[in-house]
């Protein structure tokens, strides 16, 4: 193992590529402690910084025929880093439970279609963002359709979309908003 310590982490990663599985518990040892400290400065839960440095080394193993020794070890294991930790955070958004205007619980969680929101009363949309709401969800147009009507582009739609259930979400939520 001695001999390990003494090889950079690329010829590593050579070795690694090629079966050597000491190889790799050497640039785990090395590079364990950073990658965790990378991980916990942006996540606080124990649990799930443990999740996405687990699968980052996961990751790296799945990769490490990709790696190309021109390269430096550590932009190619903190690449994996950041994207491994970007997809942990988009699918932990998406896992969230979406808000629908024409959805509620009622006091014992339960829910409560029953209720609906009369978006033209709702002071804090805008007149676009009531009627691009409107078009969406009661009238199911889709994303063109609504740009036409509004005289937008469909990425402005979009945006006005989000913004509206957003705000509808924080007034509904008693002020939650994620």
């Amino acid at each position: 193992m001695n001999t390990y310590l003494n090889l950079s982490d690329e010829d590593l990663m050579e070795k690694y590529k090629q079966g050597d599985n000491m190889a790799f518990n050497t640039i785990y040892a090395r590079h364990e402690t950073r990658v965790y400290t990378y991980v916990s400065k942006r996540l606080f839960d124990k649990d799930l910084i443990n999740e996405v440095f687990q699968n980052i080394f996961l990751k790296l193993h799945k990769q490490k025929a990709r790696y190309l020794k021109k390269f430096l070890f550590v932009k190619f294991l903190y690449t994996i880093c950041r994207s491994e930790l970007l997809d942990f955070l988009k699918k932990k958004k998406l896992d969230t439970q979406p808000f629908y205007e024409n959805v509620f619980l009622d006091k014992n969680g339960k829910q409560d279609s029953t209720q609906s929101i009369e978006l033209n009363k709702e002071s804090s949309l805008s007149k676009k963002e009531q009627k691009a709401l409107d078009l969406r969800y009661y009238s199911e147009k889709d994303f063109i359709e609504i740009s036409k009507a509004l005289g937008v582009s469909n990425v402005n739609v979009r945006k006005i979309i989000s913004r509206g259930l957003k705000k509808l979400k924080i007034k509904y939520s008693g002020g939650y908003n994620d």
